[in-house]
């Protein structure tokens, strides 16, 4: 009667350690699928926590590190796999990073990488970046400065920028192909901005509360421009905002002006009837 317990209890634990086992790139069960395993590299200012992705490279999906201010600086390679990703909330909400140094190596920026990194305040992103996803950068009221390397990047998702209430100094890059709803909502300090010549959409309150552009030609719209958004330009005087002449966007910012010299003489006409 033991040696057929001892046998069913081996043979139980046969079939546990064939249904999970451990592989160089993690865990699998026998279905399967892939189980990240949890990885972690010691830096100067703290700890990257980081996956391997399946392409054999490295994605970083959270940082913590001091509770001072201070700069981090990413690795482009972490035990010989290339650092390609900032995962989502990768750094979401540490409110102690000052400025991030992102390895050329990075091709993606995950939604809502750095948001609420209210100390940050220059960033740099590499030739090496094609995609910037939704918030990525969202509330980090320190932001004063931006600046994009190369012609890689084609898309800047929905509210990237979104409450970067500081940020006055960005050129957006050629290349660049789409602006996402609500990029720059809310960034009252910038006094100026040239859209690329290969930028063919600007998606709704795009540009919502820039009252810094409050001059004439601070918003150049380029002649590429297809596609505009609702209320793209809300809160900024479209006296000030200059388009090429029969281009989408000039068509655009004559329907807008038609609206509001329309909205003034409706506004003026219920004033009249009140005063009878």
């Amino acid at each position: 009667m033991k040696k057929i317990t001892l046998i069913l209890l081996v043979a139980v634990l046969a079939v546990s350690f064939c249904a999970c086992t451990k592989t160089s790139e993690g865990m699998s069960n026998d279905i399967g699928q892939y189980i990240s395993p949890d990885l972690s590299l010691k830096i100067e200012t703290g700890t990257l926590s980081y996956e391997e992705r399946p392409s054999k490279t490295a994605a970083i999906t959270k940082y913590s590190g001091l509770a001072s201010e201070h700069a981090v600086e990413i690795p482009a390679e972490i035990s010989e796999l290339a650092v390609t990703e900032i995962a989502a909330e990768a750094f979401y909400h540490v409110s102690s990073v000052t400025s991030v140094k992102i390895p050329s190596t990075v091709t993606k920026i995950g939604a809502w990488a750095f948001a609420g990194c209210t100390a940050l305040e220059t960033i740099v992103i590499p030739a090496s970046v094609t995609e910037i996803d939704e918030g990525a950068f969202y509330g980090c009221t320190s932001l004063k400065s931006i600046v994009f390397e190369g012609e890689s990047l084609a898309t800047i998702g929905n509210s990237v920028f979104h409450g970067c209430t500081a940020l006055e100094a960005i050129v957006l890059p050629e290349g660049l192909e789409s602006i996402g709803d609500g990029v720059f909502f809310g960034c009252a300090k910038i006094t100026s901005m040239t859209t690329p010549s290969t930028l063919t959409t600007i998606g709704a309150l795009a540009f919502y509360g820039c009252e810094g552009l409050d001059t004439l030609g601070a918003l150049t719209l380029s002649e590429s421009i297809t596609t505009i958004g609702d209320y793209a330009f809300l809160g900024i005087n479209k006296y000030f905002i200059v388009a090429p002449e029969g281009s989408v966007a000039a068509e655009y910012i004559s329907k807008m002006t038609e609206e509001a010299t329309e909205s003034e003489d409706e506004d003026e006409a219920e004033t009249e009837a009140d005063g009878v």
